[in-house]
């Protein structure tokens, strides 16, 4: 069996999971972010010890009341957040997120380079990536830049805690905007252009490798004599994408968590001459990813239920959101909500768009507001597909599969067939990120020949 870590943007998941790809033991640990009123979202990186420390410890217990233990550990990670690391192999300051914005400003004087960053990394300079916030460190937290040995994302992170190695695969360093898609390398030319030392980077593996066993501390957490593999799954949305989809299948999937995500798997870069998309690295071996983004998905549901159903917990107030949302006309009374609370991405990539609602005339009534707030979500999502799809020829007449925690919703799916007008099927795991990393990890570590 293998030990699955799905380290996400709000909490982490560790799951046991067999050979047949049963899940054995799910555990979750949530953290909290920092929100600063100059734009920035960080994370004290303790919670995240924390929570890994935790997750091992009471699966190495489980393992050992039943005698089965892990033949290998496969992660998985969200991308493009960036976390300095000291010499003593611990950070030197919170992680910065990937929904900062804090480092907008410094894009502005690379605007023209853009077209030239965006064919050779597939992405578009934008807050969201890592890059920017590298450059955000160097211009404004010099000291710490010049501490730092490693700048890391939260995948190499737990690749280091379980290892003591610094190492990326290809799918993560493929969402920095420093990674050649076409040379497969570390671009000197954006390194260049963002001013990043490359020797702060981490040394590249493909998706999918295993890049070394787990450290005795490890082992002990685990109850386990000697280490184990440890695999680089790739980032969550590519696992995500491989997760959902097998040999046979083709198709464009919709992981639907914080942000919202619509992937279409090629065998080949696609660069796309309005650079509405991202083109990255997938998690299986010859395959890339044609990505579009709605940066705000669960992150406007939550701001949904701690605005207008605040007196109540998290799961009820969601509850109330969706019903009273179904018992509202559709249209929401002429109400509409712009879904950019922190900015938007697929296709204007804007960071600094504003959200609001209009049209709001005194008959409307929190059903209306709650609607409106779904509507402006789903119809996002479906502009991103309809984007993503133009992309490939064919690409229409194939299925849409949906995953994550937004897709629980038979409501919000059946919204977002509307928008489409077309049929969209339930992954049959909705833990879609964790089934790719099973699928990586299996693979690595020859369990089975293929994906």
């Amino acid at each position: 069996m293998l030990l699955i870590l799905d380290i996400g943007t709000s909490s982490m998941r560790g799951m046991l999971m067999d050979c047949y790809g049963h899940m054995l033991k799910s555990i979750q640990k949530k953290y909290t972010l920092r929100y600063t009123p100059d734009g920035g979202v960080l994370m004290e990186m303790e919670q995240l010890d924390k929570a890994l420390q935790q997750c091992l410890e009471e699966m190495g217990s489980y393992c050992a009341a039943r005698q089965r233990y892990p033949e290998g550990i496969s992660v998985t990670a969200q991308r493009s957040s960036v976390i300095p690391m000291g010499k003593d192999g611990h950070a030197l300051c919170d992680g910065i997120m990937w929904q900062d914005k804090r480092c907008v400003t410094l894009l502005e004087k690379l605007e023209p380079g853009t077209e030239m960053v965006y064919g050779i990394c597939g992405m578009r300079p934008s807050p969201v990536f890592s890059a920017p916030k590298m450059q955000y460190i160097k211009t404004y937290m010099p000291e710490i830049y010049e501490k730092a040995v490693k700048l890391i994302g939260f995948q190499e992170y737990v690749l280091h805690y379980l290892t003591g190695e610094y190492i990326t695969d290809t799918s993560i360093a493929s969402r920095t905007c420093l990674y050649d898609l076409h040379r497969e390398m570390w671009s000197e030319e954006l390194l260049g252009l963002f001013g990043i030392d490359k020797g702060k980077l981490c040394g590249l593996a493909p998706a999918g490798s295993v890049i070394g066993k787990t450290a005795v501390g490890i082992n002990h957490l685990l109850g386990i004599r000697h280490g184990i593999p440890v695999v680089s799954a790739g980032g969550d949305q590519q696992c995500a994408a491989l997760g959902m989809l097998d040999e046979k299948e083709e198709g464009t999937i919709i992981n639907m968590g914080t942000g919202a995500y619509v992937i279409a798997m090629t065998n080949e870069p696609v660069l796309d001459k309005e650079m509405r998309v991202n083109c990255n690295v997938g998690a299986a071996e010859g395959t890339w990813i044609v990505e579009g983004m709605v940066p705000n998905a669960g992150t406007t549901l939550d701001w949904l239920c701690n605005t207008f159903y605040r007196w109540t917990d998290k799961e009820k107030a969601l509850g109330m959101l969706l019903q009273e949302a179904e018992e509202a006309p559709k249209g929401a009374h002429g109400m509409c909500f712009v879904n950019a609370l922190t900015g938007t991405g697929t296709p204007e990539w804007n960071p600094l768009e504003k959200g609001s609602f209009t049209n709001i005339l005194l008959q409307h009534t929190r059903e209306d507001f709650a609607r409106a707030g779904l509507e402006g979500i789903i119809r996002d999502v479906a502009g991103c597909v309809k984007v993503v799809e133009a992309m490939l020829p064919g690409q229409q007449e194939k299925g849409i599969k949906v995953s994550g925690g937004l897709s629980k919703s038979r409501f919000l799916v059946g919204m977002l067939e509307d928008a489409l007008g077309r049929k969209v099927s339930l992954a049959d795991e909705s833990e879609a990120t964790a089934i790719g990393a099973w699928k990586s990890g299996m693979r690595a570590l020859n369990i089975e020949e293929s994906f």
